[in-house]
């Protein structure tokens, strides 16, 4: 793995998914970190089709795209194929390490 590809791991890795308090990268949303000099595509997907979560995630990532050094231009692709399972998720994940953000009242 590029040094590169590890910064936006680990920055992927601040993008929690509010409804389960774990990062999207330990849950196993995160399908490719794709690289092509200072361009990051980032192909990912959500725990079910309909998640109501979607829009934040894309938000979330395209955020945490935006304040890593040496990313010039990025985007991300949300895909449903293949579908996720939780057999994604990382062994010995603690769900609601993270507590869900607070929306604005």
């Amino acid at each position: 793995m590029t040094e590169k590809r590890r910064r936006v791991a680990r920055k992927l890795r601040e993008v929690i998914d509010p409804e389960l308090g774990v990062n999207i990268v330990d849950l196993g949303l995160v399908y490719d970190i794709l690289i092509e000099d200072e361009h990051v595509i980032i192909v990912y997907t959500t725990t079910t089709p309909g998640c109501p979560m979607r829009r934040y995630l894309q938000q979330q990532i395209d955020k945490a795209l935006t304040e890593i050094e040496g990313i010039e231009s990025s985007e991300s692709k949300l895909v449903m194929k293949p579908e996720w399972t939780v057999d994604m998720i990382v062994p010995d994940v603690e769900f609601f390490a993270v507590p869900p953000p607070q929306l604005n009242q």
